[in-house]
Order: structure tokens, then sequence, then C-alpha cells
């Protein structure tokens, strides 16, 4: 009789066991998409990216957006393949290496003796989502040996279907990325 209750305790068990894992709902994973073709420049300089800094909202493995006011949007099964923060910093990295292609670009941090000529800050104020609109306000400072030459706000913004997919969400943060990072590179081509 003790064997029944154990082998039908063990069946009960593995039966909700079971039950659970048929009804979890699989991850989705995104990255994001560095500038495929860009009009590069000639510019021979050694550039340096920082980490790029972001809200603390933003730093979480789900996806997360701002709605344009005080409400943040997190995606429960969409999720960074990696950390935003370093996606963000490969991303406008690697945009600007296709951008400034005689140049050489890496990021950061790096030793105070391997300082490059020129670095490159980001911060990113906020990234909302609202109306079909994906808006992206952003700080950018160029640094000449330790030195800052320029610091600007650049707000940019690009339009999405109306009930836009995640993926389309993050299409549309590569293509805010992809803006920023030549508008990046007009502020270093100017300063050489």
């Amino acid at each position: 009789m003790m064997k029944n209750v154990q082998w039908f305790s063990v069946l009960v068990a593995a039966f909700l066991l079971s039950a659970c894992a048929a009804n979890v709902t699989p991850f989705q994973y995104f990255t994001l998409k560095p500038l495929e073709t860009g009009k590069a420049s000639n510019t021979k300089t050694s550039i340096g990216v920082s980490p790029v800094e972001i809200p603390g909202w933003m730093d979480r493995a789900n996806l997360v957006v701002n709605d344009g006011g005080y409400e943040l949007k997190r995606y429960d099964v969409q999720r960074w393949g990696e950390p935003v923060q370093d996606a963000i910093t490969r991303t406008l990295t690697q945009n600007l290496n296709a951008l400034l292609p005689e140049s050489d670009v890496e990021s950061g941090p790096w030793l105070r003796s391997q300082s490059p000529d020129l670095a490159v800050k980001v911060a990113i104020n906020n990234l909302a989502w609202y109306d079909s609109t994906l808006e992206l306000d952003t700080r950018v400072t160029l640094m000449k040996k330790q030195v800052r030459v320029q610091s600007r706000t650049i707000k940019l913004t690009r339009n999405l279907p109306e009930n836009s997919s995640p993926q389309q969400l993050v299409e549309g943060i590569s293509y805010l990325l992809a803006d920023l990072s030549q508008r990046i590179q007009k502020d270093v081509v100017a300063q050489q």
C-alpha cells in the first residue's frame, strides 16, 4: 500500500511539472544591427567610444521604453541578447568604424597612457515610443586629451508603423543609432 502511494505521488509530481513546462513561453532575444553602408569620411585619427550611459530603467534584460510621459512599457518575453549598454556601445563603435574607415575607432575604457586623440561620450537621456514615434534623446560630448571640446543634446525621431512589433521597435532603435553615428561623424570631422 505504501509503495502505491509513493508511485502515485511521483506520477502527480511529474504530471504537474510537465503541465508547467508546457505553458512556458519561450523568450525572444534581440540585438542591435550596425550600419551596412554609409558615406565615409577620410579623417585619420584615433577615436574612442566610451561606454554609453543609459538610464537605470533601461539597464535590464527585457526591452523597455518610455511612453513619452511617466510610464514605462516593459516587454515580458522580448529580451536583449546582451546587456543593452554593451549593445549600444558596440553598435556606435561599429557604425563609426564604417563611417570613418581611415580612423582607428575602439570602444573604451582605455588606459590613460593609451587614450585616443578624440573620445566620444554618449549619454542616453530617454528612449520614448509614443503615437507611432520612436524618440532618442542623447547628450554627446567630444573630448580631446581629457578636455571637453564639444557637448550638445541630440534628439532624433523615427516613425514606426502603428501597432509595431518588438522587432520593428529594435530595428527603429538601430536606425536611430545609425542617425546618431552620422551626426557624431560630422562632429568628429569638424574637430580635425
